[in-house]
């Protein structure tokens, strides 16, 4: 292949570039899931998109042949439309694109337990310590390219290298169905050139600092002045330019040594502007139902509730607030979200809402922490009680089979989805 693979991945002298790191993008995830549950749609020009009834009507994602057409994510259905008249518009299905992702992360722990997900359809691997037993890492991407394509009927992308970063921009140099290494011997030639916002949490305004610079490629980046560029950046240019020259040592992180998320959120765009209290309730119910569930999942709590608000002028405003101790349950998630809510209203007319995103972060896992005696949890524990029952009934007859007096007629009104467990908010699951 015109390159040592011992070289890269053997070189003591290297230090962390001596492992051996793959990132996987499944292609076109949320089409290709629809092509997989509906074969009729294969050939045809297809966008993934939210429910333009509930004013989320944009491209989510897209075939291959839409996006040749000009289709971008992000683009709403009228342009999509515009630019590709024969497209189709397929909405979204959170839970099929869950079931795959589970099914393709277990290909993947097959050939290392070293796996971090990065979005729904996106994987780091390190496979240093797989190679006896696969191969080295060309071999290994391939081996997982097949099972993947074989046994799900999809297909993804991979980078090899040495580094998170660089396989990261292998994957994306990666055609459909292909493989991209990046070694020692060719990093210069492919990643040098690339343009700055490539490069991983590389934002907008960072790049328009840097072109002031004269910085335009990850090249002049990587041989910028790294002292320099301190006294524009402060102490995130070291960073930048270690990324930018292939020294990021960041480690995947495997399934025994998870980091807790920074927080756990669920935010939506209201079908129609919220004018009262009451509809605000509702959804606050619904968000703080879908956090408190998934929080549960994971054996998590929190100690810190976030409410985001954004009115019709587009403008958002938000607070926070702590609690004594931590939880998981949608009551009190709800009621501490509703009590913030009135902070932040309380000096102003009532303005129409259209968007609402309620987060719980400061997490920690639920036995970690002993409850304060001193304050009163009965509250708390009733909650956790009641949350529970719901669970049981749930998991046995479905999400639909028992709410709490009034919520499924507001959800209705709302045009939500009553599978409160149905994770259908663009801001969790993203493609592309």
């Amino acid at each position: 292949m015109g390159f040592s693979w011992w070289r890269m991945f053997n070189s003591k002298e290297k230090g962390n570039r001596s492992r051996v790191i793959l990132h996987c993008d499944l292609n076109n995830f949320f089409a290709s899931v629809a092509i997989k549950n509906n074969p009729a749609l294969r050939g045809q020009f297809i966008a993934v998109c939210g429910n333009p009834s509930l004013r989320k009507g944009i491209v989510l994602a897209k075939s291959e042949n839409a996006k040749k057409m000009g289709v971008k994510t992000g683009m709403p259905i009228w342009e999509a439309q515009r630019v590709c008249p024969e497209i189709k518009i397929v909405p979204t299905d959170y839970i099929a694109y869950e079931s795959y992702s589970k099914k393709v992360q277990a290909i993947y722990y097959r050939f290392t337990n070293q796996v971090e997900s990065f979005g729904i359809d996106e994987c780091w691997l390190d496979v240093t310590h797989s190679q006896k037993l696969f191969g080295n890492g060309v071999e290994i991407a391939n081996k997982i390219r097949l099972a993947v394509k074989e046994e799900l009927g999809l297909t993804i992308s991979v980078g090899v290298s040495f580094n998170k970063t660089y396989a990261k921009l292998g994957s994306d140099l990666a055609e459909p169905d292909s493989v991209v290494a990046i070694t020692l011997e060719n990093y210069q030639q492919l990643i040098y050139p690339l343009p700055l916002n490539n490069l991983l949490f590389v934002g907008k305004k960072t790049v328009v600092l840097l072109n002031k610079l004269n910085i335009k490629t990850i090249g002049d980046l990587a041989n910028y002045d790294i002292n320099l560029l301190k006294t524009f950046l402060g102490i995130n240019a070291e960073k930048l330019v270690a990324e930018a020259r292939g020294e990021d040592d960041n480690e995947v992180n495997d399934y025994l040594n998870h980091e807790l998320p920074k927080s756990v959120g669920n935010g939506t765009t209201v079908p129609f502007d919220l004018t009262t209290k009451k509809e605000v309730e509702a959804v606050l119910y619904l968000l703080s139902e879908k956090i408190a569930y998934r929080l549960r999942e994971q054996s998590l709590q929190g100690y810190t509730i976030h409410l985001s608000i954004k009115d019709t002028n587009l403008q958002w405003c938000g607070a926070q607030t702590s609690i004594a101790n931590p939880t998981n349950t949608v009551l009190t998630i709800r009621r501490t979200a509703s009590e913030i809510f009135d902070q932040l209203w309380v000096q102003n007319p009532f303005r129409p809402i259209r968007a609402l995103r309620v987060a719980v972060g400061n997490l920690t896992k639920v036995g970690n922490v002993q409850t304060n005696l001193l304050q009163d949890v009965n509250d708390e524990i009733k909650n956790q009680a009641l949350d529970t029952a719901f669970d049981k009934i749930r998991r046995k007859y479905g999400t639909q089979q028992i709410m709490l007096g009034g919520t499924a007629e507001s959800y209705q009104k709302l045009g939500f989805d009553l599978d409160l467990y149905n994770c259908d908010d663009v801001d969790q699951l993203t493609s592309e």
